[in-house]
């Protein structure tokens, strides 16, 4: 059974401000709250942070409810629960094509490009309409349409890029470097099993990191 979860983060605690810094430590704090079983892996959990001038705020998605008390102690406040789970599902059916939704995607829009030692790798897209279309080329997979009308009558895309940013922390002796783009809009439901399904096993790549979550807002 699927959850849907949200805790709001003291952006005054040095914790908080750590985990801002390195995706690897957060999404480690992620997985502490849940037990270490066979039911509950990564592949299953996707998480992302929002933020605001005043606010910090986890989202994530599991299977299995989680545990926020070790983060409420690290990086919440002492004497008030900040956090919430809901069962994901009643709305994961309520699913109907047609249906519209304000969305939000952290993603890693990247492409797989063959460098001048031949060897591939994955660069990241910096252009704003490419980032737009990277999550439109996806649209048949996704079960959305990502589309909207102008006052000529032409589609275009209901897409804009509201953060972009380049994440860069340690992993034992390495240097990560990630692009996170978050992409706000609009989408129309046409397929809602395939919707369904991307919102809880996320879009694209970096999902370890904070990328990949979607989710989704009533009109």
């Amino acid at each position: 059974m699927p959850y849907l979860s949200r805790m709001d983060l003291n952006p005054h605690r040095r914790k908080t401000a750590q985990f801002l810094a390195n995706p690897r430590s957060l999404h480690a704090a992620v997985m502490c709250c849940f037990p270490p079983n066979k039911e509950q892996t990564d592949a299953r959990i996707l998480w992302r942070i929002d933020r605001n001038q005043h606010e910090v705020t986890l989202w994530l998605t599991s299977s299995t409810v989680p545990s926020f008390e070790h983060l409420q102690e690290q990086a919440g406040w002492a004497n008030e629960v900040t956090w919430e789970t809901r069962d994901y599902a009643p709305l994961l059916n309520r699913l109907i094509k047609g249906q519209q939704y304000r969305f939000r995607l952290a993603a890693n829009p990247v492409v797989t490009a063959r460098c001048e030692d031949g060897k591939k790798r994955r660069l990241p897209l910096v252009r704003e309409h490419e980032q737009i279309s990277w999550l439109t080329n996806r649209s048949e997979q996704i079960g959305a349409r990502f589309l909207t009308t102008d006052n000529d009558g032409a589609e275009i895309p209901a897409i804009t890029v509201t953060e972009d940013k380049t994440l860069r922390f340690r992993r034992e002796k390495q240097t990560v470097t990630l692009a996170r783009v978050q992409l706000d809009g609009v989408l129309t439901v046409t397929d809602p099993k395939l919707l369904a399904d991307a919102l809880v096993r996320g879009v694209g790549k970096g999902k370890g990191y904070g990328l990949g979550m979607l989710t989704l807002a009533a009109m």
